[in-house]
């Protein structure tokens, strides 16, 4: 359950403020589809966004923008205005953190590079997979995972899924059980570019770039306030103040951290499918509008 409004209310001008804020500017700027590991087609999902009645709206699959050209043309049939967006993986001191990069010109060769080879990466990482289970006695499964994932990102459901079809097990959650748990494949290792070297290839690429749902990171929060101080030192412009169903402390703290540093809150559902804990398109904790800047308000 949403709350309607999450904040102290000081007077009736800026009761008025919010209430404005709230009801002309219904934005979600993280989102996923087909092409990374969302259930819906970005057509899909721009019509959800048009139900939900959101104006400002980004698709920010992970580590590609090959979406984005179909996200444009169902966002102007739906008078939707789509803000160019990518979630990009990155690992600050070991730990795996994600950026998303907002209003980017698509043809941008630093961020095309990166996700070029980010896309790599995940394309290394299959092959593994399909190495360790050929050492437990299966047959090669990468290309058979690769027709199975089609437009979106390869990884362990692909798999199972291949597992299931060709006999191998009776239903994915076996494959998982029997193969494709970390018991069995171990934890992979996450070799992705360093938090500092990507903002530093990009912070002076006329982009926003956020931090995504920085409550999630399993740190504590000495170093979430470490990364935060990091991540601006490095070039980060925002912060993703309310990220789908964040506890509204973990929205408190972030409205903190944001004001200390002077940076700008982004906000989104991180919408992947309507299943699982998936928030709902458009649906995020309630913030601080009034008293905190948005990298909307230039849009």
């Amino acid at each position: 359950m949403y709350a309607v409004c999450m904040i102290t209310i000081k007077d009736k001008n800026e009761q008025e403020r919010i209430n404005d804020s709230q009801l002309h500017r219904r934005v979600d700027f993280h989102s996923h589809s087909t092409f990374s590991d969302g259930a819906l087609t970005p057509t899909e999902l721009l019509l959800l966004a048009s139900q939900q009645n959101i104006e400002l709206f980004s698709l920010t699959d992970h580590d590609t923008i090959e979406g984005l050209a179909e996200a444009k043309k169902a966002a102007q049939l739906h008078h939707i205005d789509l803000i160019s967006g990518v979630e990009i993986s990155t690992l600050w001191k070991g730990v795996p953190v994600h950026m998303v990069a907002l209003n980017f010109a698509e043809n941008n060769a630093p961020l095309n590079e990166i996700l070029t080879s980010n896309q790599n990466i995940r394309l290394d990482r299959a092959k593994k997979i399909a190495m360790l289970l050929q050492k437990k006695g299966l047959p090669d499964l990468f290309e058979s995972a690769l027709e199975e994932a089609g437009t979106s990102q390869i990884g362990r459901p692909h798999f199972a899924k291949v597992m299931v079809k060709q006999g191998i097990t009776k239903d994915a959650n076996k494959a998982f059980d029997r193969y494709l748990g970390n018991k069995h494949l171990g934890q992979l290792r996450d070799v992705w570019p360093d938090l500092e070297s990507v903002i530093s290839a990009l912070s002076k690429q006329d982009m926003e770039l956020v931090l995504a749902h920085p409550k999630r990171y399993p740190i504590t929060l000495t170093k979430l306030k470490k990364l935060i101080y990091d991540f601006v030192s490095y070039g980060g412009t925002s912060l993703e103040v309310s990220s789908g169903n964040d506890k509204p402390e973990n929205v408190r703290i972030l409205e903190g951290l944001i004001k200390d540093h002077g940076i700008k809150a982004s906000v989104g559902s991180d919408f992947h499918g309507p299943y699982g804990p998936w928030s709902q398109v458009g649906k995020y904790t309630s913030f601080d509008e009034a008293r905190i800047e948005t990298v909307w308000r230039q849009w």
